[in-house]
Formats: C-alpha cells, sequence, structure tokens
C-alpha cells in the first residue's frame, strides 16, 4: 500500500482474498451475541437441562480387514 504522496507504510499487503461471503464484524457485535448465547446456556441449566462434559478425547476403533 503506498499513500497518495508515494511513500510506503508499514501495512502488509493482502496477496490473498478472504473466504468468499465474509462479512466483517463488529466486536460490540460479537460482545451482544456472545451474551446473549450465555444467557440462554443458564436458562437452559436452570431450567434442569442436562449436559454432558467430556474429559477426555476419544479415538474411534479401527476395524480390520478379515483375510
Amino acid at each position: 500500500m503506498s499513500q497518495r504522496d508515494a511513500w510506503a507504510t508499514a501495512q502488509v499487503p493482502f496477496f490473498v482474498s478472504g473466504p468468499s461471503g465474509h462479512v466483517p464484524v463488529d466486536p460490540s457485535v460479537k460482545a451482544r451475541e456472545s451474551a446473549a448465547l450465555a444467557a440462554k446456556l443458564a436458562a437452559f441449566r436452570d431450567a434442569g437441562g442436562k449436559v454432558e462434559v467430556l474429559t477426555d478425547r476419544t479415538a474411534r476403533t479401527r476395524r480390520t480387514a478379515k483375510a
């Protein structure tokens, strides 16, 4: 990028465009959405919703081909 008087800035130019359909979102919008989701989760738990917490990663067992 350069200014109108031709001196270069310290910014790195973007050679690759972002994902198609990407629309930047203001951080305040993300914060509101996060707070709303947290409130819904708290209401679910308060209403007796069952939450199962997975503590370990589970691996799929591989099937071996029979000869």
